[in-house]
């Protein structure tokens, strides 16, 4: 197998395709209650080149979210500062602006030689949003290693904001030889409030990294991986104020084992010393451990080579995942790096038309005497999919969420439930 070439025909000059998503989404518990109509059509041009080993693609996907709102939140001020409320409308005016705008959007870039590939990606957003639109997490697809749980953003913070996200990443694998490879890589990531009312719901973390990623094959069925890096995040609170800059070095130690062809376990270790000149600098326990099935099979992907899927099977299809990790986690309500213990849990299982998912997770913000913060979360998940056609699908399905936070501003317990319906269109893309 040569891990460097991009499977695609060698035919195929220019694509673009079109995916249109709508969502209806409905949620209720002790928070705001509302109801939510999101569109969310994404467009896509493909570039090939060079026999299909350089590839460009440019993404377009903005989000047009409408809502309603049922119920405010009731507020305890012997709990939550007036002061500290980013967004009073959401109680006064629940519905006086009931339309968000995301543009979103990006492009890729992959270049393929002989022994090595670059890789840059560049992502970008700017727009209104509201908070639950925001850190939703969507279904796992059955693929690589299930997203940690996002936290809830209640309204006693903001219900919605103004964002600015940038993403920037550079990675250059190099094959030096079949079963070692060597990835030099850097990115710049931004993500918070892109005006002073926004900072007060979301805080603005601007900052670069990178590092090195050394992969290995130890045998037939067993891989290694060792990453050595480095970042530096700066924060942008409401009223300009800026927290301390905080910087990280992390080194951590991977081993892969494919106990059969559908089953594949890992197990991660290592640490990362972080913190700031104020709070000064503490050392993070960095621990991993994740268990990968699929009947379809789970593929063993070459050192440095591009990720890709499983290439299909027969039905019914099984598919599940076991993550348990330790790591440090930079939290958006106090702008604090702390350990936290996440725990997820997702299945998949698949029968002619239909696709039923199921996903629980879990994290805790534990053992870090330098923050005040104290944060814990519980979200579970559930939906069935029915494939009309192949290219329309539907999903129905629903998410519980708990979460209870504290920090040296705001006291905040969530208990919530919503339900949501999806319809998505995806038709073959056209060749031009």
């Amino acid at each position: 197998m040569f891990p460097f070439l991009t499977p695609v025909p060698l035919d195929i000059g220019q694509t673009a395709g079109v995916v249109l998503k709508a969502e209806e989404r409905a949620r209720a518990g002790n928070d705001v209650n509302a109801i939510e109509s999101e569109l969310a059509p994404t467009a896509r041009y493909d570039l090939l080149w060079d026999g299909g080993q350089n590839h460009f693609v440019a993404l377009l996907a903005p989000r047009v979210i409408g809502t309603y709102v049922t119920k405010t939140a009731t507020i305890d001020e012997t709990i939550v500062n007036p002061q500290s409320i980013a967004d009073r409308d959401i109680f006064e005016r629940p519905n006086k602006n009931p339309v968000a705008a995301l543009a979103n959007g990006g492009f890729v870039l992959e270049l393929n030689r002989p022994r090595y590939r670059v890789t840059l990606n560049q992502f970008a957003a700017y727009g209104s949003i509201t908070t639950t639109a925001l850190l939703q997490n969507q279904p796992w697809p059955g693929e690589g290693r299930p997203a940690d749980p996002n936290p809830v953003i209640p309204s006693t913070t903001g219900a919605r904001l103004t964002l600015l996200f940038a993403q920037t990443q550079l990675g250059v694998p190099i094959r030096v030889s079949r079963h070692f490879a060597v990835t030099p890589f850097a990115e710049f990531n931004a993500f918070g409030g892109a005006d002073d009312a926004s900072r007060g719901v979301i805080a603005l973390t601007t900052g670069p990294g990178g590092g090195v990623r050394l992969e290995a094959r130890a045998s037939k069925y067993a891989q290694l991986e060792t990453v050595l890096g480095g970042g530096r995040i700066e924060t942008t609170f409401q009223g300009d104020r800026q927290g301390a800059v905080i910087y990280r070095a992390v080194a951590t130690q991977s081993y892969r084992h494919w106990l059969s062809k559908r089953l594949s376990w890992q197990a991660t270790g290592g640490g990362t010393v972080g913190g700031d000149e104020i709070n000064g600098y503490t050392f993070f326990t960095l621990a991993d451990t994740a268990l990968l099935y699929d009947t379809w099979d789970v593929p063993k992907i070459a050192p440095g080579a591009q990720p890709y899927g499983a290439f299909g099977g027969k039905n019914p299809r099984t598919q599940f995942g076991l993550v348990a990790k330790v790591e440090p986690w930079l939290d958006i309500f106090s702008g604090d790096l702390e350990q936290r213990a996440v725990g997820i849990g997702v299945a998949n299982y698949s029968i002619g038309q239909v696709t039923v998912r199921g996903q629980i997770a879990a994290a805790r913000v534990f053992g870090t005497p330098q923050s005040v913060a104290t944060y814990e979360t519980v979200q579970g998940e559930t939906s069935l999919q029915y494939r009309f056609t192949p290219t329309l699908a539907a999903d129905l399905g629903a998410r519980l969420q708990y979460q209870s936070f504290t920090n040296a501003v705001r006291i905040s317990t969530i208990r919530q439930v919503a339900g949501f319906l999806t319809l998505t269109y995806s038709p073959l893309p056209a060749r031009l």
